[in-house]
């Protein structure tokens, strides 16, 4: 019966020594993915400081873009009231809608090609 008692006691400690070695080498394998994740999930914060400081320096450059957008803007709008041409054809438009003939552009100043040009181009939405 002694026999008996050391040989369960030596197969209950045998198990325990595996069952042991197995949680060890499973804990050292958890670590290991542990370690991995942990240094992807820094590699990725990383990458999202980069992306984020790109997409600040884009925002920047987008402001200034439509800065001088606006800039260009008002500048030409300041050219353009500043050209009597403009006014030329703004009135030659108007005549055109109002009936007026290729010559009749011509005598209010127009070339007859710009003349010709505006009635193809307003001519039309008269008719419309």
């Amino acid at each position: 019966m002694a026999d008996l008692s050391v040989f369960v006691i030596i197969a209950v400690a045998a198990l325990l020594v595996v069952a042991f070695l197995v949680l060890a080498k499973k804990q050292s394998r958890m670590q290991r993915q542990l370690f991995e994740s942990q240094c992807r999930v820094e590699q990725l914060m990383e990458e999202l400081k980069a992306i984020y400081a790109g997409a600040a320096g884009q925002g920047n450059h987008i402001a200034r873009i439509e800065a001088q957008l606006r800039q260009l803007s008002d500048r030409q709008e300041q050219l353009d009231e500043q050209d009597p041409t403009n006014q030329n054809y703004s009135d030659a438009i108007e005549l055109i809608q109002s009936g007026a003939s290729t010559d009749e552009l011509v005598r209010h100043g127009l070339r007859r090609e710009e003349a010709e040009l505006l009635m193809r181009m307003h001519g039309a939405q008269s008719l419309g």
